[in-house]
């Protein structure tokens, strides 16, 4: 099992439908994501993976389709729950079972073997209970002072459901879903403390598998492949980048190139007409070069670079005077 990171929680939601898991959702997150309905009819029919920062955390929450969904076949919504795998890797923390306070029943038992079927018994030492509709609850409360409240609750029900509670270690909250504020996040700060502790009571890992360990597997595999292709596309963007820099200096030094041939052709016009000497204080001028200045060695004088016309040395007679 690897180590927890410090900063993120992944926490996979199951439960089933019409139990106000989507509603659940949205309170963990703090703010309107997940859509709910007041029917029984499913809302999430693929699982969907949200992100939140929550008092420090970065919240990882995957929320599943309902499990044991009367709309659906038990095949399909095995797979849903497979792919919730994908979305939860390198494994969830916590797994929190949504069910209604009154309305917690053997079926709620089977939904979390049902999970368990597919990813082990081990399962049930991450699993803790969220009871919803505590808002009613208090209605209840209200009316009856002598209402026990949720410890009654727990105390009443069935041996074969305390029995599954101590299975997961008697971890539970209540929710009421129509809090908002401070209020609202209080609940959430009590459900994250539970988190926390049951994953030091873990030793400090998450939950994980054969089925979460190939996932993983499979996912850096991808990470990879993506990583190789984005630098093939860096090269392939930075190649590009070079030719296209290559042919502009490449053009512009023709195009140069090509301005400096005609000046020099202009300036031998303009030599011809207005004189060989003016010729030679222009070829001067503009650095023809020594190599384009031919000295004849049997005479006094110069074969023009511009205009490749003799031109009589005068320098030294100049000198002399």
């Amino acid at each position: 099992m690897a180590q927890v990171p410090t900063n993120e929680i992944r926490l996979v939601i199951i439960g089933k439908t019409g139990n106000g898991k989507s509603s659940s959702c949205n309170t963990i997150l703090g703010q309107e994501i997940c859509e709910s309905a007041c029917s029984n009819e499913g809302v999430t029919i693929f699982s969907m993976v949200r992100y939140a920062n929550r008092f420090g955390k970065l919240i990882c929450l995957v929320d599943t389709p309902g499990i044991q969904d009367s709309s659906r076949n038990n095949k399909d919504v095995q797979n849903k729950i497979q792919d919730c795998i994908k979305f939860s890797c390198p494994g969830p923390h916590a797994i929190i079972l949504v069910v209604q306070i009154g309305r917690f029943t053997k079926e709620d038992v089977k939904t979390v073997e049902h999970f368990c079927s597919h990813f082990g018994k081990e399962l049930e030492k991450y699993v803790i209970v969220l009871f919803t509709r505590f808002d009613d609850m208090k209605r209840e409360m209200k009316k009856k002072p002598n209402h026990q409240g949720m410890k009654g609750f727990i105390e009443n029900l069935t041996p074969p459901l305390k029995e599954f509670l101590s299975k997961c270690g008697n971890r539970y909250i209540e929710f009421d879903n129509t809090l908002e504020g401070t209020s609202a996040e209080s609940q959430v700060q009590r459900l994250l403390d539970i988190v926390d502790n049951m994953v030091r009571e873990n030793g400090g890992l998450h939950y994980t598998n054969q089925d979460y360990q190939n996932a993983e597997i499979e996912l850096q595999k991808k990470i990879a492949e993506i990583k190789q292709k984005n630098e093939l596309e860096r090269m392939k963007i930075e190649e590009k980048m070079r030719k296209e820099i290559s042919d502009d200096i490449r053009k512009q030094y023709e195009q140069k190139q090509q301005e400096l041939i005609s000046e020099l052709e202009r300036i031998r016009e303009e030599a011809k007409k207005t004189g060989l000497i003016t010729c030679v204080m222009l070829e001067e001028t503009f650095l023809v070069g020594n190599a384009d200045l031919h000295t004849h060695s049997n005479t006094n004088t110069y074969k023009c670079g511009l205009c490749s016309e003799l031109l009589i040395n005068n320098t030294s007679e100049e000198a002399r005077i």
